[in-house]
């Protein structure tokens, strides 16, 4: 291989430290490198025409300085940081080498190539490939690639005849290529030859047969359609049968049997339906006889190109060192990357707007705007046109002024989408100024709707429902004066029914969303498409906190009723038995002991079982062993009942004792001789209860109340636990929080157990084909967690009520008055008693010993 190489060097001058190239005391280095294998025919030309046009350009076009050329062979070729520029005739692999050599000395590059070559950085280089007429089809595709059009992983090629054997395979290796300099990687490929055009039906059915077999879950989303001009419009019909056209899939379609005269594609707008992601490469090639092309045209235009900006800088340059001294024009004076910059801004520049070679050969690039386009308004609505995508030369590559698939990179690109709503917190909150007009939307459902017209790129008019709304919105109008909604004092929640107003709009495609939050039921899902819930509210009961009972009776709580008769039962029957035994055993008499005193009588005997029960014994003690093993064994049982009944009333003074709570629906339906229950009229929770399998729940709508509801009543009997009431957690807990800010206590609570769950989601119309679009982004936003955010923002906030109490408490308590009243009853009791007692034997004293008086000795 041999390389003829010409050199454009530049002396520098220190500053600082730093290398500067200076194009006012020097002359500058030109460097132009041949492949004599790249152009074996032509090489003796090109090299004659670029030494012929040099002398040229020296002479007439770099008036205003001085240029070096040199001429050497790849071998002896040195990149140095004195040299300027490089431009290279090679083949696509040294074409990079060479550029990576000259990118690290800051070198202005310039390289003609062959085809299906990738473009070299167009920041930092200029890349020329050599095409022949009706070949450049795989380098456009290549160019669009590199520049970064799409980003495909997959594609699924489809081509007709207007594409050859050999052009397949270019075009498959376009997609293939992977390069680390530019950063791309290959691309899963499945290809598609479509049928031979024969009559339209025949064609369509095979056509539909080819499309048919596509699976976009395997081989991808990203379609490559190169076909002709008539073969395109079935393709796009049928692709829109068989479902191929949505918001994620991508159809680029490239035709090539167009021209200059025929250029007008504009017709397929009536094809494209809102929401597809279609765009068109079209062939827009002139033919004239005042076209030119071919190296050499190429070369010398290069090289007039950099002539020109080359004099250009050394011009700008010396009129700015004029206006400044020396020392300020070191400091000032451009650096070799800013200059090597502003040289390939120039060159791009004059290629651009005075280049001629191969410049009848284009390609124009156009895409189709669909979505949000039938939710425009109709007075404003302009008739369909594709975007001016950019076109495509081989001289400059691809020049885009938009993004290949719009709605891929910008969503609605700033559409508005018209929606409908009303008041229903804290799903949707309206705020209203004091005219009435509502200037502000929050909630839920607007929370989401912000962030997905950010990330989808929209914006949003927001129309209010006459129906339901007027009156609730009007009800709150104190928000206009800037105070948030109190959610407490909301009475009900849209459950299961939509507005006819909004199912209208909705169906009629008048609004895009339904901006609302409504119960997914199949009944509804016959008219409307619900999106991914956005909530999911769980189905519980409110009933009575169970409140301490009583401690008065406290010392009574260790034993049952059955055990403290017993108890008294002992004490009466073993005073007898104990009398019995101590004055039938013969062991007084035969001891001589009197048992005129102590247990000689069967009250005494029952006050001392008493007192030994109290662990207090007594003064007398049989003298018979049988006596004393009754009393013995007495006392074994005494020890036995203080125990337990000491170590049961610690319990009870640490453990209050509580009413027996509802907590399950099984706990209801045992108690439902003293307690009713009830839910909203029309409640989801009612299709529910009456569906369900289960006996429980069967039992339980059967006995639910189907009047309307009284919230205020509602709420004062289950205080009284009378009432048990049934609806969404959310809304049980605004009640609790009512209730507490009223009272100030906790009197209710939550049952322990999740009945049923009602999904909650915004609706849309049943052929919207942007459902999937806003399902993934709300299913985005809950994995983040930001849904629950929202939603947890407006709940109350939690208090004392909230915290968890358990009936049995694991807390040392400290006995107060209501702990130890019961023992003052008693003492009271005892003193009543016995003051009773005392009153009672004063009068039966006085009445004997006036009976006494009153009998008088018989005198003889």
């Amino acid at each position: 291989m041999f390389f003829l190489t010409v050199l454009l060097m530049i002396p520098s001058v220190s500053v600082n430290g730093d290398k500067f190239p200076s194009l006012l005391t020097r002359n500058a280095t030109l460097a132009v490198v041949i492949d004599k294998e790249f152009i074996p025919e032509d090489y003796d030309m090109i090299l004659e025409a670029i030494q012929k046009y040099m002398i040229y350009a020296k002479r007439e076009i770099l008036i205003h300085g001085g240029i070096n050329v040199f001429y050497h062979s790849l071998a002896t070729i040195n990149v140095r940081k004195e040299l300027t520029a490089i431009v290279s005739l090679t083949s696509c692999e040294d074409t990079w080498r060479l550029f990576n050599a000259a990118r690290e000395e800051n070198l202005l590059f310039m390289a003609i190539s062959e085809s299906d070559c990738p473009r070299l950085p167009e920041g930092e280089a200029i890349t020329i490939p050599m095409l022949q007429n009706g070949q450049e089809l795989p380098q456009l595709i290549l160019d669009l690639r590199t520049v970064n059009a799409y980003k495909w992983k997959t594609v699924i090629i489809l081509y007709d005849y207007t594409l050859e054997r050999d052009m397949v395979t270019r075009v498959v290796s376009s997609f293939t290529r992977e390069s680390s300099d530019i950063q791309i990687s290959g691309a899963s490929i499945s290809i598609i030859q479509l049928p031979s055009l024969s009559k339209t039906s025949d064609y369509n059915n095979a056509l539909y047969k080819k499309l048919s077999v596509i699976n976009t879950h395997s081989v991808g989303t990203n379609f490559l359609a190169i076909v002709s001009v008539d073969t395109m419009q079935m393709v796009i019909n049928a692709s829109k049968t068989l479902g191929l056209t949505n918001t994620k899939n991508q159809w680029l379609f490239v035709v090539s049997d167009t021209n200059w005269k025929h250029d007008d594609i504009s017709y397929v707008t009536k094809s494209l339906k809102e929401g597809d992601n279609v765009a068109f490469v079209y062939n827009t090639t002139l033919s004239h006889p005042t076209c030119v092309g071919g190296l050499r045209c190429h070369v010398e235009e290069l090289l007039k190109a950099f002539m020109k900006s080359l004099d250009s800088a050394i011009t700008q340059e010396s009129e700015s060192a004029i206006q400044v001294s020396d020392e300020e024009w070191e400091a000032i004076r451009p650096t070799k990357t800013g200059r090597r910059l502003y040289l390939l801004q120039n060159v791009k520049k004059h290629i651009l707007n005075y280049g001629v070679c191969d410049n009848c050969t284009r390609w124009k690039i156009e895409a189709g705007e669909t979505w949000g386009k039938e939710y425009e308004k109709r007075g404003l609505r302009t008739e369909d046109k594709l975007i001016n995508v950019g076109t495509w030369r081989p001289s400059d590559g691809p020049c885009l002024q938009d993004e290949l698939f719009p709605h891929i990179a910008h969503g609605f690109r700033r559409k508005n989408l018209p929606m409908i709503s009303y008041h229903n917190p804290p799903w949707q909150i309206l705020r209203l100024n004091e005219n009435g007009t509502v200037i502000e939307y929050g909630g839920l459902v607007f929370d989401i709707i912000k962030e997905l017209s950010r990330n989808l790129n929209f914006t949003y008019t927001v129309y209010v429902t006459d129906e339901e709304s007027a009156e609730s919105i009007t009800k709150h109008k104190e928000l206009g004066n800037g105070q948030k909604y109190n959610v407490l004092e909301m009475t009900d929640l849209v459950t299961s029914n939509i507005p006819n107003e909004i199912i209208r709009m909705v169906t009629q495609k008048k609004v895009a969303l339904g901006a609302c939050g409504f119960t997914i039921t199949d009944s509804a899902k016959q008219l409307v498409n619900f999106t991914n819930p956005i909530s999911i509210q769980m189905y519980s009961f409110l009933a009575s906190r169970p409140r301490k009972l009583s401690r008065a009776l406290l010392f009574m709580y260790p034993f049952t009723t059955g055990t403290w008769l017993c108890l008294a039962t002992a004490v009466i029957v073993m005073g007898p038995v104990l009398y019995f035994i101590h004055n039938a055993s013969p062991v007084y008499e035969y001891k001589g002991i009197p048992k005129g005193k102590g247990l000689s009588s069967p009250q005494n005997c029952i006050w001392y079982m008493y007192g030994a029960l109290l662990q207090q014994g007594g003064m007398h003690l049989p003298h018979a062993d049988s006596a004393r093993l009754i009393v013995g064994t007495w006392w074994l049982v005494v020890l036995v009942v203080a125990t337990t009944y000491c170590g049961n009333l610690v319990a009870f003074l640490t453990f209050p004792k509580i009413d027996i709570p509802i907590t399950t629906v099984d706990e209801l339906l045992a108690h439902r001789d003293t307690v009713s229950w009830s839910t909203a009229k029309g409640s989801y929770f009612n299709t529910l209860t009456k569906e369900s399998p289960l006996p429980k729940f069967k039992e339980l709508y059967a006995g639910m109340m189907k009047g309307n509801i009284d919230f205020d009543q509602m709420l004062y009997e289950v205080e009284q636990g009378k009432h048990v009431y049934f609806d969404w957690k959310t809304k049980l807990v605004y009640f609790m929080k009512k209730q507490y800010l009223v009272t100030d206590r906790c009197d209710l609570t939550l049952g322990k157990e999740d009945l049923f769950d009602e999904k909650i989601a915004m609706i849309m119309a049943p052929d919207t084909p942007y459902l999937a679009l806003i399902n993934d982004e709300i299913k985005r936003l809950q994995q983040v967690g930001l849904v629950e955010k929202w939603y947890q923002s407006y709940l109350p906030k939690k208090d004392r009520c909230f915290q968890v109490t358990r009936v049995t408490e694991v807390t040392n308590h400290t006995v107060n008055l209501d702990d130890m009243q019961g023992s003052f009853f008693v003492l009271l009791l005892g003193f009543t008693l016995g003051t009773i007692w005392l009153v009672g034997e004063i009068l039966y004293t006085s009445y004997k010993v006036k009976k006494k008086e009153k009998l008088h000795p018989f005198v003889s």
